[in-house]
């Protein structure tokens, strides 16, 4: 190869980074980045759903046997027991968010904690806890229907010293 060769080589490599780098320049600045006022479409299953509603009519039996069915391999639900994979879930409707003691909880979940499992909370994350809070460790793919999420939801109330988690606003959960 002779230097002719090479020069021709490296001034169209050149030429090309620098025609791509100055075209992503100014379609930078002719074209602004926005975010849509509406999303185009909606994914279904995805929006979420006012729990209260249900709550009127949910059945905490229903529930404790949901509770059993699709979380007791990973969960207790006796106060003081010994954690599982997951936290123990006595008390949990009402307390803070990654608040049990003595369970590593992941960093997405962590960054909740100044939030309560209110109905709404709670509904909220086992429709899809992974939308609820990426990267949580929680491997349940969601509960898709409300009044099952409502049952499982008055189950956990009799639980432990819960509080009074339907007067806690959905405003106080994570957004």
């Amino acid at each position: 190869m002779d230097s002719t060769f090479l020069n021709k080589a490296a001034f169209a490599a050149l030429l090309s980074f620098g025609a791509v780098f100055l075209s992503w320049t100014v379609a930078q600045g002719v074209i602004p980045h926005t975010e849509p006022l509406h999303p185009t479409f909606s994914v279904p299953d995805t929006e979420k759903i006012a729990i209260a509603p249900y709550m009127a009519q949910a059945n905490a039996i229903r529930g404790a046997d949901l509770a059993q069915q699709i979380c007791s391999s990973c969960h207790a639900f006796v106060e003081g027991a010994s954690d599982g994979v997951g936290p123990n879930l006595s008390g949990v409707s009402g307390r803070h968010i990654a608040s049990a003691k003595g369970y590593a909880y992941s960093a997405a979940l962590s960054g909740q904690n100044a939030h309560i499992w209110s109905d709404q909370a709670l509904s909220d994350w086992l429709s899809s806890p992974a939308r609820f809070a990426a990267g949580t460790k929680m491997s349940l793919m969601g509960i898709s229907s409300p009044a099952q999420r409502a049952d499982i939801i008055a189950y956990l109330h009799s639980l432990g010293d819960s509080g009074l988690p339907s007067s806690v606003s959905p405003q106080q959960g994570p957004s």
